[in-house]
């Protein structure tokens, strides 16, 4: 049952925005599924096996522990305690849980395309809600339900565009990359063009950077590790010739041209914007070094350096480093490039191919290369880190969970394979 419940996890994670209290806690339905899959769990899972799984957990054994410790000493350094609690539980404690569960539950071939599937499924049902609100300007919030001339922008769901990006960009370029791995797997095709639509519809020019760029490389990486002459080879050379013409086509033409040079310089507004605010950040992590603003501290502690009063104060500094600074201190830096590492060391094959039934990831790496195959389970880890340059892909409830959900799904192996 459990595991049954995890696979349709990805699916309740928008339902974060479903918000209600019991007594005077403040939860989600979301935090009421996990609360729901807890109790589960702890009442079904043989706890004679805990030692077996504990053990494959391998390298996150340590820096997992170190995670939890480091953010709940941030929050008795926010000025915000019980604010910063509140959002130590939804950001760290939930998706560790979750992330345990994972390991304990999700062994099987079967259970890990069905996860992987109700994670696509969640990207064709979000781009299609976006889909539907760019057309009609639908619940789309204010200022983005503008008309589509005027610059509309879909947010699905979400209360504002780069929720949607943020969430369907590394599963769109990691199903991409396990496309060009087996073209059999048409569902991941899909699932990566919903998500470059999506991107497209919530006109996030981080999401968009981030999911070119990983799967260019993607593109050359597959080019390169496949057989001379094979037909793998010929479709990854096709669609990387297609590529680069459309990039050429962008560059021939001066205003495509000047508006590529303006959104990566930074020149935009928005980027002007992010400008003011890492400055003033800065100066506010030099008055406080070690702790940063403590989980969940950053508007309040941050409100004396602001000065840019044209500029609203935001919940974070909307870069990776600073975001982490800010909430979590140098210790909570240190630790989760610790997490990145950990994940570049144990990212996995795919899965074979689903028509492969004799084929296994070890005979996926001999035929197409073991650097390009990895390539593939770092994939949303690199959207994750390019997009966080200029936002936010962890401080959230569902990216938080659908971080550590993509770390189980590229770093864990089958069981038989263990």
């Amino acid at each position: 049952m459990t595991g049954r419940l995890l696979i349709l996890l990805p699916l309740a994670l928008p339902l974060y925005l479903i918000r209600f209290k019991i007594g005077p806690l403040p939860t989600t339905v979301l935090e009421a599924y996990i609360l729901t899959l807890v109790v589960e769990f702890a009442v079904t899972y043989p706890w004679k096996n805990w030692r077996q799984d504990w053990q494959r957990v391998g390298a996150w054994r340590w820096s997992m522990p170190a995670w939890l410790v480091v953010t709940l000493v941030a929050v008795f350094t926010s000025p915000n305690l019980w604010t910063g609690f509140g959002l130590w539980r939804a950001y760290v404690l939930e998706p560790l849980l979750v992330f345990v569960m994972l390991v304990a539950c999700i062994k099987t071939e079967e259970q890990f395309r069905d996860l992987r599937r109700s994670l696509y499924v969640t990207v064709l049902i979000l781009v299609g809600w976006a889909a539907i609100q760019f057309a009609t300007g639908w619940g789309i919030p204010h200022p983005w339900d503008v008309s589509i001339l005027a610059g509309r922008r879909a947010t699905g769901p979400f209360p504002y565009p780069n929720a949607l990006s943020l969430f369907v960009a590394p599963v769109g370029a990691w199903a991409f990359c396990l496309w060009l791995q087996d073209r059999t797997r048409l569902l991941s095709l899909v699932t990566a063009i919903a998500a470059l639509i999506g991107i497209a519809l919530a006109k996030s020019n981080g999401g968009a950077l981030a999911f070119l760029v990983v799967s260019f490389v993607a593109l050359v990486w597959s080019f390169l590790g496949k057989t001379k002459g094979g037909l793998g080879r010929i479709w990854s050379g096709s669609i990387l010739g297609m590529s680069l013409a459309a990039l050429v086509a962008v560059l021939s033409k001066a205003s495509w041209r000047a508006k590529l040079v303006s959104v990566l310089t930074m020149h935009e507004w928005s980027g002007q914007v992010r400008l003011f605010q890492w400055r003033e950040t800065w100066q506010m992590l030099m008055a406080h070094p070690l702790f940063g603003a403590g989980f969940g501290g950053y508007p309040s502690v941050f409100k004396a350096f602001h000065k840019a009063t044209a500029i609203e104060i935001f919940q974070y500094p909307h870069n990776i480093l600073l975001n982490f600074w800010s909430e979590t201190g140098l210790l909570g830096v240190a630790v989760f490039l610790w997490i990145v590492f950990v994940w570049i060391r144990r990212a996995q094959p795919p899965l074979p191919p689903l028509s492969g039934g004799n084929q296994n990831p070890s005979l996926i790496r001999e035929g197409q290369g073991w650097v390009s195959v990895h390539f593939a389970s770092l994939a949303p880890l690199l959207v994750i880190l390019i997009h966080g340059l200029v936002d936010v892909p962890y401080f959230k409830n569902d990216l938080a969970i659908l971080f550590w959900l993509l770390a189980f799904l590229t770093t864990f192996p089958l069981v038989e394979n263990y």
